[in-house]
C-alpha cells in the first residue's frame, strides 16, 4: 500500500466512524448530537467532493457528494420532526457499508435515491435549493457560468486588534493564447494541507480584458481571516477558470498558489501550474517553461 492508498484508507475509516457515531446518536433519540455530527461530516465530505485533486476518483467523489446530501437532508428531517419526509435513519444505516467499501466497491448502485428524497424535503420545507453537490447535472454548467459574471468577492472583514488582514490585488495572468479563452475568472481559496477550506472561496467577476499575452483582472480579494488565525502549512490558491461552449461547462485552465512564507507586502509574481489543482501540494507540474506568470500585489494591514 503506497502513501496515497494509506491516506485514502485513513480518511474513509474516520468518515465511517463519524457516520456510525451520528447514526448511534440518532437511534438513541439524541437529535441535537446527531444533527451536529451529520452536519460536520457532510461539510467534510462536500469539501472532498469539491476538491480538484486526484486522491479520490470522480466516481468516488460523486458517492461522497451523495452521502453529504443525505446527511444534510437527515439533519433537516431531525430539525422538523413529523413535518418533513426525506432521509430516514434506516437509509443512513444502508449508506454506512457503502461508505466503508467506497475504495473497493466499484460502480455498485447507491443504496438511496437522493433525488427523490431531496424533492420530498423541498416540497415540505419550501426550500428552493439544497446544496447537495451531487444531484446537479455536472456535465452542464452553462447556468453556473452565467451566474459567475458578477463574481462572489467579499468586503474587507472587520479588523481584529493586533492581527493582520491580507488583501490581494489580482492584476493579470500571462498565457500564450490568452485571447482565446471565454468568460475567464479567478477562484481564490485558502486551504490547509488536508484540502480543508479555511475561509470561504471567492470568485472574481468575469473579465474580458485581454491584451497580447495577458488576461487582466484588476480586482482585490480580501482574505476573510487574519493571517494569525490561519494554521501552519496553509496556502492561498488561485485557479484560472473559463467557459467551454462546446461542452457547456466551466473548466480550470491552470492554477497558482502562495504558501505562508510567500505572503509578504508588495508585488508578487508567481508560477503557473498544470491542472488539476493539487491542493495537497504533492504532485505539482509547471504549466510552461515560458516566462508567463500570475501578477499580484499583496497588502497587509
Amino acid at each position: 500500500m503506497d502513501e496515497a492508498d494509506e491516506e485514502r484508507q485513513t480518511l474513509v475509516t474516520q468518515w465511517y466512524k463519524d457516520l456510525k457515531t451520528g447514526t448511534d446518536f440518532d437511534g438513541w433519540g439524541q437529535p441535537v448530537e446527531a444533527i451536529e455530527g451529520y452536519q460536520r461530516l457532510a461539510k467534510t465530505l462536500q469539501q472532498e467532493h469539491d476538491c480538484d485533486d486526484d486522491l479520490f476518483s470522480d466516481e468516488q467523489k460523486k458517492i461522497l457528494g451523495k452521502i453529504a446530501a443525505c446527511l444534510k437532508l437527515r439533519s433537516i428531517v431531525l430539525q422538523k420532526p413529523g413535518q418533513v419526509e426525506g432521509i430516514s435513519l434506516e437509509d443512513l444505516k444502508r449508506i454506512e457499508p457503502r461508505l466503508k467499501s467506497i475504495l473497493s466497491a466499484g460502480s455498485k448502485e447507491f443504496p438511496v435515491d437522493v433525488t427523490a428524497a431531496q424533492v420530498k424535503t423541498k416540497q415540505t420545507t419550501g426550500q428552493d435549493e439544497l446544496d447537495d453537490g451531487a444531484t446537479q447535472d455536472e456535465d452542464n454548467e452553462e447556468t453556473a457560468a452565467n451566474n459567475k459574471a458578477r463574481g462572489t468577492l467579499l468586503p474587507i472583514p472587520d479588523p481584529v486588534q493586533g492581527k493582520t488582514l491580507c488583501s490581494i490585488r489580482i492584476e493579470k495572468i500571462g498565457l500564450k493564447d490568452a485571447t482565446q479563452y471565454l468568460d475567464t475568472f479567478m477562484s481564490v481559496s485558502v486551504k490547509d494541507l488536508n484540502c480543508v477550506n479555511l475561509t470561504v472561496s471567492q470568485d472574481t467577476p468575469i473579465t474580458t480584458r485581454k491584451e497580447d499575452m495577458y488576461i487582466h483582472f484588476g480586482v482585490d480579494v480580501h482574505i476573510q481571516k487574519p493571517l494569525e488565525f490561519l494554521p501552519q502549512g496553509y496556502a492561498i490558491f488561485f485557479e484560472l477558470k473559463h467557459y467551454k461552449p462546446k461542452k457547456k461547462m466551466i473548466s480550470t485552465k491552470c492554477w497558482a498558489m502562495l504558501e505562508k512564507d510567500e505572503v509578504k507586502e508588495g508585488p508578487a509574481v508567481i508560477e503557473l501550474y498544470k491542472k488539476p489543482t493539487d491542493f495537497r501540494r504533492k504532485n505539482i507540474h509547471l504549466l510552461t517553461v515560458k516566462p508567463l506568470y500570475l501578477h499580484l500585489k499583496i497588502v497587509l494591514n
